[in-house]
């Protein structure tokens, strides 16, 4: 009688963990997304060096800006042009410095890797995406890491999350992605990965 209750107890565990594998491969989110150093025009855009001060009329061109109490981060687009850098300011937003190196700024393999949303995580923490990229800092933009999703169909918000940065992502309109599905994500700082916590697939 013990040997079957055994059995028995052991193909449901069985059971569940296969079902969790199954749902986990068919998942249209993956488990991590794991970040590369560096931004992808780092080495073939100009450079503005970390800690540039920009002038007047260059700071009048921030655009993309969130803000704390005394900090600010923002994106800088050079001559209004398509070259974009990320820019801080430490004091309400006076004086903006260079943050960071070039960030992408063209199509590349099929998606837009422009930057159209920032999400502040503090003064030396920020997230800055498109529907098809994830740049991330967390000192200050000394160093960046990058995530790239060639697909380009997905829509990211922040998520709050306790003690950490965290992202929402959701299909970008008009995608193959399952209508009101979605994945929250948590940064991995020590690994340099964002880990899926949570997941729904609509």
């Amino acid at each position: 009688m013990r040997r079957t209750k055994y059995v028995a107890c052991a193909a449901l565990v069985l059971a569940v963990f296969s079902a969790k594998a199954a749902g986990a491969a068919s998942s249209p989110y993956p488990a991590t997304l794991k970040m590369q150093r560096g931004l992808y025009e780092s080495s073939t855009g100009h450079t503005l060096p970390w800690g540039t001060t920009l002038t007047a009329a260059q700071a009048r061109q921030v655009t993309l800006k969130l803000s704390g109490r005394t900090y600010r981060w923002g994106v800088w687009r050079e001559n209004a042009g398509l070259g974009q850098f990320p820019v801080r300011s430490v004091d309400g937003g006076a004086h903006w410095t260079a943050a960071g190196p070039q960030l992408a700024t063209d199509w590349v393999g099929g998606g837009i890797y422009f930057v159209s949303k920032v999400i502040s995580e503090g003064s030396s923490s920020v997230v800055m995406v498109s529907n098809a990229i994830i740049d991330v800092t967390t000192n200050g933009g000394h160093q960046w890491y990058q995530y790239l999703n060639a697909a380009s169909d997905w829509t990211i918000t922040a998520y709050s999350v306790s003690g950490g940065i965290g992202l929402r992502i959701s299909p970008f309109p008009d995608e193959m992605l399952p209508k009101g599905s979605y994945a929250i994500y948590e940064l991995d700082v020590a690994r340099h990965q964002w880990r899926r916590t949570e997941q729904s697939l609509g």
